[in-house]
């Protein structure tokens, strides 16, 4: 029997529950906020030592908050630049079915983000736009929310990409906050958590199981379709030329050339705007930092950091652009794109303070910690982890928070440490698929609600949990029953 109409009845029922029930990402993180502030008084604390903890949180995280920016905005550059999106464009028209079209734009989504994850944010929003638009005018119709919630999917496979946050922490003694000092002050190289084996199998997995679950999940029901937002076909659709007939059938009249008139000639500032020189001179700066940082002082994927990240991406937005004006445009509407994440960013830091500088935290994390042997723990972890990545969807924040727990646990247990940093990696990508927050770019660029999407990812994080709990159980835990 096939398993395709079952997964595709339970993705509707899904998809229905989500669009009843889910709230806004802002009215979310409110819900959050109240819910960590009562357990937070559930354990000891008092309320005012919770505000305390709240407003101590909100500031502990601006530096996480300027680098996550910075990813997000020249991400969005990136996949927004004219050589990219031409790319883009040309392979959205490869799907020739409804299956072929949601995988697919699963699939470029989880590659995109295993480089970046604000990368693989952004590309996936323009692919379930492009497949879905080229698709139409294939006459294919295509279930947009669907491919929208599969352009989502990068964010659960990208704590285990390039951008590591818990990783890269732990790859970088020099900055290792003191917490995890008494642990391995030299830290945890990028070998033993992107380049574990367990890592890669999960990767290697998840690219194949995901994209065909989504796949299954395209309603078959036309009534049940619902094609792209008119507002987005719109912006879509091509510039019409002077003189070429409308859709509506109406000619668009010709104008006669007109002469330029001096004031819209080209004047020393403009060249200034437009020069390619200019942006070759400020494109030399990033480029020096992460070819010293990788290369030159560096090992290679070892020396990999957020900042390093950072000017590599800022680097690539800044080429790509090719010019000063160009690069500006686009960060403007680029800012747009990313203003809800920076806006609701220190309302989730005062929730991760209320779990850390409270007992809180400490009582979830020994709650699933209590009754873990070593074959248990890594599933047990990942459950534990996934469940904080809801109140804390920063994977940074998180692992500053619940880190030194998970390392305490696994240090008692006999594990390696490593042990612990997988556990996070896995736990907190798993559950972005049911937390709106990190969705919001995807979502301004989509014209879409959390609610359209959230059904259809919940049924990939079911997917991905199994995935996970197999590869940690067989690589992680057996080793050490």
């Amino acid at each position: 029997m096939s398993l395709t109409s079952p997964i595709r009845r339970l993705g509707g029922k899904f998809a229905d529950v989500s669009l009843k029930y889910m709230p806004d990402p802002y009215v979310f993180v409110i819900v959050l906020t109240a819910l960590a502030f009562l357990g937070a008084i559930s354990v000891g604390a008092g309320p005012v030592e919770t505000l305390d903890a709240w407003y101590d949180g909100v500031w502990t995280f601006l530096t996480f908050m300027a680098q996550f920016a910075i990813i997000l905005m020249t991400g969005d550059a990136i996949a927004k630049s004219p050589a990219v999106t031409r790319f883009l464009e040309r392979i959205a028209g490869l799907p020739s079915s409804r299956p072929t079209a949601v995988a697919f734009t699963a699939f470029v989504t989880m590659c995109s983000a295993l480089i970046s994850w604000g990368l693989g944010l952004i590309v996936g929003a323009v692919m379930a736009r492009q497949v879905t638009y080229q698709g139409q005018k294939n006459g294919l119709t295509l279930h947009y929310p669907l491919l929208a919630a599969a352009g989502y999917t990068g964010l659960m496979i990208w704590h285990s990409g390039l951008t590591t946050s818990s990783g890269l922490i732990m790859a970088s003694p020099e900055t290792l906050p003191k917490a995890f000092q008494t642990y391995t002050p030299n830290g945890i190289p990028l070998s033993q958590t992107i380049g574990s084996t367990v890592n890669l199998v999960t990767v290697a997995l998840l690219l194949i199981v995901v994209p065909l679950v989504m796949a299954m999940l395209h309603p078959d029901s036309e009534e049940k379709i619902r094609g792209l937002p008119d507002t987005v076909v719109e912006e879509m659709a091509p510039n019409r030329k002077e003189g070429t007939v409308a859709d509506g059938g109406a000619e668009v009249a010709r104008q006669d050339p007109v002469e330029p008139s001096l004031t819209d000639r080209m004047t020393p500032a403009d060249r200034l705007n437009n020069s390619v020189i200019l942006t070759l001179i400020i494109a030399v700066f990033p480029a020096y930092y992460f070819v010293n940082a990788w290369f030159i002082e560096g090992t290679g994927i070892a020396s990999l950091s957020l900042n390093s990240i950072n000017a590599f991406f800022l680097f690539c937005a800044i080429v790509l652009w090719k010019t000063p004006e160009g690069i500006v445009e686009q960060m403007e509407e680029s800012v747009e794109n990313v203003a809800g994440i920076i806006f609701q960013f220190p309302f989730y830091a005062g929730i991760s303070g209320i779990v850390a500088g409270t007992a809180l935290g400490v009582t979830i994390a020994n709650f699933f910690a209590g009754f873990a042997t070593p074959l248990t723990w890594p599933v047990i972890g990942l459950i534990s982890a996934g469940i904080m990545n809801v109140f804390i969807p920063s994977g940074g924040g998180q692992w500053v928070a619940q880190g030194p727990i998970l390392l305490e646990t696994t240090q008692q247990l006999g594990m390696p440490l490593y042990t612990a940093v997988v556990i996070e990696m896995m736990g907190d990508q798993l559950t972005n698929m049911i937390q709106p927050f990190w969705a919001l770019p995807l979502l301004a660029l989509a014209d879409l609600r959390a609610r359209d999407i959230i059904g259809y990812s919940t049924i990939a994080m079911l997917a991905g949990f199994v995935v996970m709990a197999i590869t940690m159980t067989v690589f992680l835990g057996l080793p050490h029953a």
